[in-house]
């Protein structure tokens, strides 16, 4: 994509948007969400929604969910009535892609939440993965051109997944800024095959963290980004007590999972249990992204290559407050203002 192509204004000067202005006209505001019939998408869609429905401001919120053509099933209600579906690709952001669209429902937006992967899971292959990176670096570039003002990735925890099984890391010691270790094995050979190493799937996230970071620091007085390392966020009701060892609801397993669990699989079920992220913290975490005052100056204290707040950008972790586990959330705290309300262990 041509960072400057159909550009009024240079990137880095312009100050009046399209988006604000539509915001100013209208009142409505519009959140794009990728992977919008997924998971985590049709969820936020329908928090949002309903909340604006039942709020008596006067400004209101539109949503737009956009999903590759394959996955919109015409016979599956929408995760709320006044959701809007663009069939898009995003790994081909032509014409015949949607594309064209896609940059329409952007040049009114005022936020982008991205979810979109090819596959969403632990056991996604490198040719997945690279499909994946496509996506995020496709969808932030149009973001950067069509000067929206928030873009929010969903990274993953799996980014720091090799702090595993290492004892030098107590409770608590996982900060965003700490030395990525992409993937996540477990001890059980058995559940490598089954539900995957996360290496791949850890790949496609830390490279778009990285895009977004660069273009925060580059675009950032008009685009800013805000990247939460979510945890594990189960479809549905989302129970600690359907968590497992896996990493991975059953059905997106590549071969089932050993039916008897061995001292290995107790060990990894507990972290995952710790990196469990309820729904309820999920959507005050995204809901608070979406308005968070992010620097548009880089700080003059701020050190360090992998620092998790700079111009433009700011990164946090994003999981519930689970007794023991290594995620520090003090930067979560301060950031976005929101203090987790559950505990897988409680």
């Amino acid at each position: 994509l041509n960072l400057t192509a159909n550009c009024h204004l240079p990137l880095a000067t312009a100050k009046i948007s399209k988006r604000q202005r539509t915001m100013s006209m209208s009142n409505t505001r519009t959140i794009v969400i990728t992977g919008g019939l997924g998971n985590l998408g049709s969820k936020l869609c329908r928090h949002l929604l309903d909340t604006s429905s039942s709020s008596s401001s006067a400004s209101k919120l539109k949503v737009i969910l956009v999903e590759h053509p394959s996955f919109i099933n015409p016979t599956k209600p929408l995760p709320h009535p006044d959701a809007i579906v663009l069939p898009c690709d995003l790994g081909d952001l032509s014409r015949e892609g949607g594309g064209e669209k896609l940059r329409e429902a952007l040049e009114g937006a005022d936020a982008l939440v991205h979810f979109s992967a090819v596959n969403p899971y632990p056991n996604a292959t490198w040719g997945e993965s690279a499909e994946s990176m496509d996506h995020a670096f496709n969808i932030f570039q149009l973001a950067v051109i069509c000067k929206v003002r928030r873009v929010i990735l969903a990274s993953s925890n799996h980014v720091m997944g090799g702090y595993k099984d290492d004892t030098s890391h107590g409770p608590r010691s996982v900060h965003p800024s700490s030395v990525p270790r992409a993937g996540t094995i477990p001890l059980n050979p058995a559940l490598i095959a089954s539900s995957g190493d996360a290496v791949a799937y850890a790949a496609a996230k830390l490279a778009g963290e990285r895009l977004a970071m660069t273009l925060g620091q580059l675009y950032g007085d008009v685009t800013t980004f805000v990247v939460l390392r979510i945890g594990w966020c189960q479809p549905g009701d989302n129970l600690p007590s359907t968590l497992s060892a896996a990493g991975s609801p059953p059905e997106f397993l590549s071969k089932a999972a050993p039916t008897e669990p061995s001292e290995d699989d107790k060990k990894d079920e507990l972290w995952f249990k710790r990196m469990w992220l309820s729904n309820r913290d999920f959507l005050s975490y995204f809901d608070a992204a979406i308005d968070l005052v992010v620097p548009t100056a880089e700080q003059d204290s701020a050190r360090g290559v992998h620092r998790n707040v700079r111009k433009g950008f700011v990164l946090v972790n994003a999981m519930s407050g689970n007794d023991g586990a290594k995620w520090n959330l003090d930067e979560t705290e301060k950031w976005l203002g929101v203090v987790s309300k559950d505990d897988s262990l409680a």
